[in-house]
This record gives structure tokens, sequence and C-alpha cells, in this order.
């Protein structure tokens, strides 16, 4: 007599997952330059595919490393078959400036092999660089040029500028006879930081001939490396002569006693982002409605969440916001003396939220540039759950302007929720059928399944096997 029994099936699989594409950072929303270096330090996005042709691939873990081999908030991240993941980090758990980070994903099959690999390095810089200013010297030149016209060529140097965490990519300058435009200089003129020093020095030739005893202003500010910008530095500088012909002179400062250029007092001799309180003026600002500038004939703008690529109604982040705006039904800024703007919870004064109004001024002046990126300090995060506004003051004149503000973006920082008793029906998803008789195809219904509280669910990703994590049939 005998009695036999038989194993299940089992399948041999002596080899790990194989690397498709090796992981890597996204910086779709996150880098302005598109190098491996982000101001974002909230929010990481990593993708990557392995495939096993022997057995499903059933698990990732990855895990975030730095250049020092330092802590980091991402020890091990485990998931299932996803070939993704965002990973949003609250106020305490922030990515340090000046770190470089990169993520390890180690792919691991059903036959429990593994292989794993890494990210190139990301830098991680969140702060704009520090601000400088013009010095001495500062010298201007009179000529001839080839066509007989007479020009003007401007020396200038200037100093203080740095960044302790990417380094300073770019120097902006402008020249005017205004505040905040930019005629003598054709525009805004761009120079490329390639001198180790602090001091910086340049010439170019205005579009105009300057004259002695008339006052121009010097604006400039720096770009790092992940696309931040300082804060505008403006002088006013003294046309003088050095020769009886006038081909020749220096800039002189005025360092104190300049003129109001808007009705809040801003001036070029004031302490950095202050305004000249010791100077009186009789101009009052005029705060005029949207309907008002169109009814004039004033240029108006719309405003959006996120950079000019991508328009951010929801963001993950607890650290950094963007905005960006354009004048409606297009066209140029012609008319406009310069912008700034703000950001502040939705329903609150401007600012509320994001800057110490006490002992800040919510309002950036960015010139006539259209897009603006702010990162909080340590100990201030953007919440969960509420609501911000990006606002923009747009100043026609010294003394009127019109604000213009955004819809409102919502910070979300969690994921969707699987509803408790609810499931995804396969088979006709009239009900949940475990044996089908056809082989063509299979429907699949998730309908209730998921919910999302805070914002909205962007999109599903499917996926088909013949186990748990697999992916053998279908991948949408």
């Amino acid at each position: 007599m005998n009695v036999s029994k038989a194993s299940d099936i089992f399948l041999i699989d002596d080899t790990p997952p194989v690397v498709v594409k090796a992981p890597k950072f996204l910086l779709k929303y996150n880098s302005a330059n598109c190098k491996l270096s982000q101001w974002e330090k909230s929010i990481l996005r990593v993708k990557w595919e392995f495939k096993d042709d022997f057995s499903p691939i059933v698990r990732h873990e990855i895990s975030l490393k730095t250049h020092h081999e330092g802590h980091t908030p991402v020890e091990s991240l485990v998931l299932g078959s996803e070939r993704h993941v965002t990973v949003s980090l609250n106020g305490k758990n922030w990515l340090n400036d000046g770190d470089k980070y990169y993520a390890i994903v180690t792919s691991c099959n059903a036959a429990g092999l593994c292989s794993s690999e890494r990210t190139s390095d990301l830098l991680i810089d969140s702060t704009p660089p520090h601000l400088g200013g013009f010095k001495q010297p500062l010298t201007w030149t009179n000529y001839i040029d080839t066509l007989g016209n007479k020009v003007t060529n401007l020396s200038l140097t200037w100093y203080g500028f740095h960044d302790q965490e990417s380094g300073i990519e770019n120097y902006y300058v402008t020249v005017s006879r205004s505040y905040s435009f930019h005629e003598l200089s054709s525009g805004v003129i761009r120079i490329k930081n390639t001198n180790r020093s602090e001091t910086i020095q340049t010439s170019f030739v205005l579009t105009e001939s300057v004259f002695p005893d008339e006052s121009i202003i010097l604006s400039i500010w720096a770009q790092n490396n992940v696309g931040l910008n300082s804060s505008i530095a403006r002088v006013t500088v003294n046309v003088l002569s050095a020769t009886s012909r006038n081909e020749i002179g220096i800039l002189e400062i005025e360092k104190h006693s300049c003129d109001i250029h808007f009705c809040n007092k801003d001036c070029t001799c004031a302490v950095i982002d202050r305004p000249c309180v010791e100077v009186s003026t009789n101009v009052t600002c005029s705060d005029i409605s949207h309907t008002d500038a169109q009814n004039q004939n004033l240029p108006t703008f719309d405003v959006y969440g996120g950079l000019p690529h991508e328009i951010l109604n929801v963001s993950a982040s607890s650290a950094c916001l963007s905005g960006h705006w354009s004048r409606t039904n297009g066209g140029s800024t012609e008319n406009i003396h310069r912008f700034e703007w703000s950001i502040g919870v939705h329903g609150h004064a401007v600012g509320e939220g994001v800057f110490h109004l006490k002992l800040e001024n919510p309002w950036n002046d960015v010139g006539l540039r259209l897009e603006f990126i702010h990162c909080l300090p340590v100990n201030r995060s953007l919440v969960h759950e509420e609501r911000y506004v990006v606002y923009v003051r747009a100043w026609y004149s010294e003394r009127t302007y019109t604000v213009f503000k955004s819809s409102p973006i919502m910070i979300d920082q969690t994921p969707p929720n699987v509803r408790r008793g609810r499931f995804i029906r396969e088979g006709n998803c009239l009900e949940d059928l475990d044996f089908i008789d056809w082989t063509k195809n299979i429907m699949a219904c998730w309908d209730g399944v998921f919910t999302e509280q805070q914002s909205f669910i962007d999109h599903f990703s499917v996926s088909l096997g013949t186990s748990p994590h697999s992916k053998k049939y279908s991948n949408t």
C-alpha cells in the first residue's frame, strides 16, 4: 500500500533583478537650471526601473544617503513594485542646505534575490546668494565709435556677493535714469561668473551717452547655481568729469540724501530692504482696483503659483513656493515701473503665515522680472491643508499701483487613503469574480476605493500579474 503527496509547483530563479533605467531624481518642479541640484528642501522625487524575466519583482527599498554619511530623514522606505516615489518631509526633517544626497534603490524578486543601484548626487540649496553691492572704481569714458557716434563705456566693480552652498552662476546688471528701468543698458546684462574672487569687474557700452553732473541708477543682483536670485542692490551715482573735455570720469555713489522714488519711501541710499524713513514726502500711495486699472487702459496681470513651465494649484512642499505672472491677453511690461511679490494665507493679510509681519516687509521688489522662488527659513513651514495666495503689486507710477493675486494653492502633504470596506472588483465590475471562462480581456473597477480629502486624485496606476505586486501582463 502506498500514499503519495505532491508539493505546489515552484519556479527556479537564481538571478536578481536587472536595472533597466538607473534611479534618478526628478527635478521638474524644483530646479530652474536642469542641474543636479534643487532649492526644494522638503520634497524628493525619484524614479527607476528594474526587470526580472523569471520571477516577479515584489519589493523595492529606498534609502537616502549624504556625501558625509550623516543622518538622513529617509533611512529606509519599503515599497511594492512601484517605479517612482515622492517623499514629502515636514519642517522638522528638511534636507540640509549644502549637503549632497543620493538615493539607493534595491529591487528584490519573489526568489528573495536583490540588486541595488544608486542615483547621482543631488545638491540642496534653498537660500539665495548673500547680497553685495557696487564699490569704487566706477568709471565712465566717452568716445567716438566706428560709425561716428558718441558713446559711453562704463566700467563697474562690485563685491560681497557669495553663496556658500551652490556658488554664484550669474550676475545681472541694469543701468537707467529711473529706479527699475534698463534703457541705458538696453535691457538686463548677464555676466557669467568666472571669477573666484569676491571682487568682480566688467565694462560695457551704454545705448545713450551720459554727461557730467547727471545722476544714473545702477542695479545688480546675483543668481546661484540652483536658480535662486538675491535681492536687488541699487545705487544712485553722480557722473563726475576728470577732464575739461568731459571725456572720462568717475561715478560717485550717493550714500545719503538721495531721492525718494516711490510713495512708500523706497530709495537707493537706505539700509538694504528698508525705506528712507528720515525723509519726508508729500506723495501718497494710491491702490487702484483691478477694474479701475482696466478702465484706465493700464496693464493688468494674471498671477499663478509655480513657475512658467509648470503652473501649480496644489503643492506637497512644506518649505518653498514659487509664482509667476504675465500680462492679461499678452503684451509686454511697458508702462510698469516695477513689480513686488508676496505670499500669504488665503483670506488673511498679505504675507501672513509666511512672513513675520512685525519684523519683515512682506513685499519683495524684483524690478521688472516676472517670477520668483521663496523658501522659508528653519522654524517656519507651510501648513498641511492650508491654502496660500501669491500676490503681485504692479506699480504704474511713483504713487499708483494695483495688487493682483493668484488662485489659492493647496498644501497637501499626504497621499490618498483607501476607504474601509471598499475593494477592487475584477471580472465584469457587476460582481467580484474569482474565476472567469474567457481569456481575451479582463475588467476591474475601483470606484469609491480611494479618497482624497485635501486636493484631488490626479491619476491611477494599474498593474496586472499572476501574484501581488507583479506586472507580468500590464502596467498602466
